[in-house]
């Protein structure tokens, strides 16, 4: 039975990702859904101006996504944990159409209101931050361990892919009729939902397959903290609460512990994070590089993009930046087999902080553009290596609350960014500017060379995964 075991294990390991039903059929739906968000970001700001609204007004969206963001990021980890995947990600999917759709016509009817836009931004945002875990936790299942990371760099390529693409494709459609957009939004979240719906059907058949074994499979496996892996797609499910399940047996009665208070189970991933020196470190690192990035990203487009003819060189530069996170994404399985994590990690900003002391030196915007595109190149490397660590060392019951949590760190400091931009350039020339980067981003590149080595795969991981 072990060698049976052993060797359809190695059949699945062998199996590439373009042969991966599951795989590509969630690609897919993701990419085609990209692609539509992109277009909807860019069209519904438009689709504003042209009602009427100030740039004032318009801007409250953006507001809205930051919010909304900020505030859903870690209870939607604990939804991941303790909900059906495929229901959440299907309601994500369902609630974006809705909205989307409901633009679309009001659109192509009237004038849109900006209430109505808000909505719709919130409501998508409730479902990226409802699709984005759950779609992370099913990679984790239908992907081997051995090509995770491959797997994470492809997702990554399918939404630079789409930023470059999206733009062009709107202003296409824009100039025909404005409703076009939102309309192709809408039909891309449907082929997304259906795509989830076709995912699940051979998830639910192995695991019935798996219960029917004579070794035990009886439809559950116990998890690694008293949870066990729920039988419709193999989702991690808690069954009690850590302490609530054991029972006293004093004076011969049973008598269960108090139930674990629900902010203490919505926080295990944040715990989990604080408690492991590894993802404590790695926390506090990308949330300087993220602060120093966006921070960057807006001196780009503040200090470039007031000079002459700088739009058209604030957009040039922001095409360059998606086409090198495009090559970033396909290069990251070959970096990060060969590079020291923390090599990795000190290369971009040791990069861009070369290329922002050029641009100090030489007063040069086109070096100064130059140092974010070394950051967009090897940010994908950084996440198909953390997500590859991640999703090989996190236990699979509280996975969800986790990444959430990481992500609810590493972005909180996102929102001074633009301030600080602004702030840098009112005092500061362009050069002086990039000078303040440079310095910013060679110290992140020091620290993430003293970062500690991330923890040992487990073999149990390694096989299961």
């Amino acid at each position: 039975m072990e060698a049976t075991t052993a060797a359809s294990r190695a059949a699945v390991d062998a199996v590439p990702l373009r042969a991966n039903r599951e795989f590509r059929l969630l690609w897919v739906g993701q990419a085609l859904s990209d692609f539509g968000t992109s277009m909807t970001a860019l069209v519904l700001p438009l689709a504003l101006l042209s009602s009427g609204y100030s740039t004032s007004a318009t801007s409250t969206i953006g507001t809205a996504v930051l919010v909304t963001a900020m505030v859903l990021r870690m209870p939607a980890g604990y939804l991941t944990d303790h909900y059906s995947h495929r229901r959440l990600m299907l309601v994500a999917d369902l609630a974006r159409l809705v909205t989307v759709a409901t633009v679309a016509v009001w659109t192509y009817l009237d004038r849109l209101p900006i209430a109505l836009a808000v909505v719709t931004v919130v409501v998508a945002q409730v479902g990226v931050e409802l699709f984005r875990p759950s779609q992370n936790a099913t990679v984790r299942r239908v992907v081997p361990a051995a090509q995770l990371g491959t797997a994470i760099s492809l997702n990554q390529a399918r939404a630079y892919a789409a930023g470059i693409i999206a733009p062009a494709v709107a202003g296409v459609l824009i100039a025909a009729s404005l409703w076009l957009p939102f309309a192709i939004d809408a039909v891309t979240y449907a082929v997304s939902a259906l795509c989830v719906l076709a995912l699940y059907r051979p998830l639910r058949r192995a695991e019935a397959a798996r219960s029917a074994r004579p070794d035990g499979g009886a439809g559950r496996t116990a998890g690694r903290d008293g949870t066990r892996e729920a039988e419709a797609g193999g989702e991690a499910k808690e069954e009690e609460p850590s302490g609530g399940a054991k029972k006293a047996e004093a004076g011969g009665g049973a008598k269960a512990a108090p139930p674990e208070r629900f902010l203490h189970r919505l926080t295990a991933g944040l715990r989990h994070v604080v408690r492991d020196p590894f993802l404590r470190t790695l926390a506090g690192l990308a949330a300087g590089d993220n602060f120093a990035f966006q921070a960057l990203a807006y001196a780009l487009l503040l200090g470039i993009g007031r000079e002459h003819n700088g739009a058209a060189a604030v957009g040039l530069a922001m095409s360059a930046a998606a086409v090198t996170g495009l090559t970033g994404s396909l290069i990251a399985p070959f970096l990060q087999h060969r590079l020291r994590m923390q090599t990795v990690m000190a290369a971009g900003p040791a990069l861009a902080g070369v290329m922002l002391a050029l641009a100090w030196y030489t007063g040069s915007g086109i070096a100064f553009a130059a140092g974010y595109s070394a950051l967009c190149l090897l940010t994908p490397v950084n996440g198909a290596v953390f997500g590859t660590i991640l999703a090989t060392t996190v236990p699979e019951n509280i996975y969800g609350r986790t990444t959430t949590a990481l992500g609810f760190i590493t972005e909180i400091l996102q929102p001074l960014g633009p301030l600080t931009a602004g702030l840098l350039l009112a005092y500061l020339s362009l050069s002086g500017t990039a000078a303040v980067f440079a310095v910013a981003f060679t110290v992140l590149a020091v620290v993430a060379l003293l970062m500690p080595s991330p923890p040992a795969v487990p073999d149990t991981e390694k096989a299961t995964a």
